[in-house]
């Protein structure tokens, strides 16, 4: 209790004032738990869990709309208000979210003895946990991977409007399994720019997920959302068989995007698990990780420009952040990159006579050229080049 105490005394003032007003305005809070988010993953700097002691019903019509109101001014702040009941079945059940982030040394206000037994779990039933997590992550992934299949069937059926249908399925479900280990909680509704806002109160948008700001991609999320009524209620919806193209697309990247999630926060808590092993008394003493482990971590946050391909299916790697507006744009950048060439081939001026805008072609290739500069991986570079040489070998 008294190190509690400690750690709330070291809170900044905003964050003690905020936590005090939260006290006093909802009694019936039993706990608070305080993290950092991750600067390059999440869209906020702290993670507030409030647990109360309360009826469901009670947290959803009363409760989450005074927390709403006291968070109002502090947008860097992400809070969930759970009841204790859902809290203490969601960590049994081995929901990741609450097993990362509820844990007794995030714990900045309650009894830590009302609680969480995971924290207690030693051994071999940790390594048991870890799998039935896994096993139970992979069982809700096939439903979205039935869905896929099931858009590939009526894509070669030629029948689109119920190809829509499974891509609109297909995405529903995805974002229910992110926001179960991403947020702690699944929203309730069908329309898919509803769950995209959800969970971009958690993490950045991803590749797989709509830019609500691009009118092309808002007119495909729209439509999407149509696809779903109409084949419950209308049975009157048609699509274009290449927008159905570019949501093929951006439902395999989004699931390939959901296993890459759970793979980090599954290995987040395997780290915590331990590094909880290491703080024995043999162990307790050593003040900072080891060389190795801090260009684990660096390699970690800054290898961004490549990812792994689905293990499952190819080696290799796919690179990130090449955005393509389309199939058509695509082939326009590959056919301005063939012009580039052409046209530095001094002695072949004959075949240049088709090339009627040369500047578009340059202008293309180049922005094209510029998404392939690993700007993160320059970061790890200057990280290691500090770790990995002394003072007088970096100076001149």
């Amino acid at each position: 209790m008294d190190s509690l105490k400690q750690k709330k005394k070291q809170l900044d003032p905003r964050i003690q004032g905020l936590l005090s007003n939260l006290i006093k305005v909802i009694p019936s809070v039993v706990q608070v738990y305080l993290n950092k988010g991750h600067e390059k993953k999440n869209t906020f700097k702290f993670r507030w869990n409030i647990i109360i002691d309360a009826p469901k019903s009670d947290i959803s019509n009363k409760f989450l709309p005074i927390a709403q109101g006291l968070f109002h001014d502090h947008q860097d702040d992400f809070h969930n208000v759970f009841s204790l009941v859902y809290a203490k079945a969601q960590l049994a059940n081995g929901n990741l979210y609450f097993n990362n982030h509820c844990r007794i040394e995030h714990l900045i206000y309650g009894d830590c003895h009302i609680g969480f037994p995971w924290n207690h779990n030693e051994g071999p039933t940790n390594e048991k946990f870890l799998t039935n997590m896994e096993a139970d992550f992979q069982k809700s992934l096939k439903g979205c991977l039935a869905f896929q299949k099931g858009f590939t069937y009526f894509m070669s059926d030629n029948n689109l409007s119920q190809a829509a249908f499974m891509a609109h399925q297909g995405f529903e479900l995805g974002y229910r399994v992110l926001e179960g280990f991403l947020c702690g909680k699944v929203k309730i509704c069908h329309k898919i720019e509803a769950h995209q806002k959800f969970l971009e109160r958690s993490i950045h948008q991803t590749r797989g997920m709509f830019d609500l700001e691009d009118n092309t991609e808002k007119e495909l999320l729209e439509l999407l959302d149509r696809a779903y009524s109409s084949a419950r209620y209308e049975n009157s919806f048609h699509m274009k068989r290449d927008q159905l193209g570019i949501l093929e697309q951006k439902l395999e990247c989004f699931l390939d995007e959901i296993r890459q999630l759970f793979d980090e926060e599954l290995e987040l808590l395997k780290t915590i698990v331990t590094n909880g092993k290491k703080t024995s008394p043999e162990t307790q003493n050593r003040e900072e990780p080891n060389l190795l482990d801090t260009i684990r971590q660096l390699s970690e946050d800054n290898f961004a420009m490549m990812r792994p391909a689905n293990r499952w299916t190819k080696k290799g790697y796919y690179l990130n952040h090449i955005y393509m507006h389309s199939h058509f744009s695509l082939f326009f950048t590959l056919r301005s990159t063939l012009n580039v060439c052409i046209l530095a081939l001094d002695e072949h001026c004959d075949m240049t006579l088709d090339i009627e805008n040369v500047k578009e072609d340059v202008k293309t290739v180049l922005e094209f050229s510029k998404n392939l500069v690993p700007l993160e991986e320059g970061i790890y570079l200057d990280e290691m080049r500090k770790l990995m040489l002394s003072d007088k070998e970096t100076t001149t």
